[in-house]
């Protein structure tokens, strides 16, 4: 399954419960990860027409759900490219029922860190930390005891939710039965590492 990038604009503006009114601003969110080269492949110039797939869509809708989280554009970019083929690989599971296999040690919740003091770090401490936990290091960060080996303040993105929203986004922007979308998704997911 290919999309285009009105496609992609209709199922983030629905996962994102866009106003009709702010399309043309949440347009510019789009438009600047496309100056920055991401996703990576998707770009092929001014008047080129892209065909994305579910790795775009999945990538720009991570990117956008970090700037709804508080990080910016460079910063979303930069650390999703660190983990792209992590990111893509969980989602596939996700969405093949992975989770239900082991559901203490399936990763399926991202870790993001929202400092906006970054710059004001040791230069080695710049890196946003940015990673994938299970059910179990879920709670123990939330246990009694209340682990913070991953430095407060920061978001967590549950995937099955992402998915979700994704999924729904694409049901409602495009006229393919679900079960053709289901069985491309299934058919992306089953060939991720």
């Amino acid at each position: 399954m290919e999309f285009t990038y009105a496609e992609i604009l209709d199922i983030l503006s629905t996962k994102h419960n866009v106003a009709s009114a702010k399309k043309v601003a949440f347009r510019g969110r789009l438009q600047h990860f496309q100056r920055l080269g991401f996703p990576a492949g998707a770009n092929t110039g001014k008047g080129k027409g892209v065909a994305y797939s579910w790795r775009e869509l999945f990538l720009i809708g991570l990117a956008l759900d970090c700037l709804e989280i508080g990080s910016t554009p460079d910063r979303s970019v930069n650390e999703i490219v660190k983990f792209e083929d992590v990111f893509l690989s969980a989602i596939a599971s996700v969405g093949l029922g992975a989770q239900e296999e082991d559901s203490r040690d399936f990763k399926c919740f991202l870790i993001v860190e929202l400092s906006n003091l970054m710059s004001l770090k040791e230069e080695a401490d710049w890196s946003q930390i940015v990673k994938l936990l299970s059910h179990q290091d879920m709670m123990q960060i939330l246990s009694s005891e209340g682990l913070d080996a991953h430095r407060s303040p920061y978001a967590l993105i549950d995937l099955r939710q992402f998915l979700a929203a994704i999924l729904n986004g694409v049901f409602s922007c495009l006229e393919s039965p679900k079960k053709m979308i289901i069985g491309d998704f299934k058919a992306w997911a089953m060939q991720q590492p």
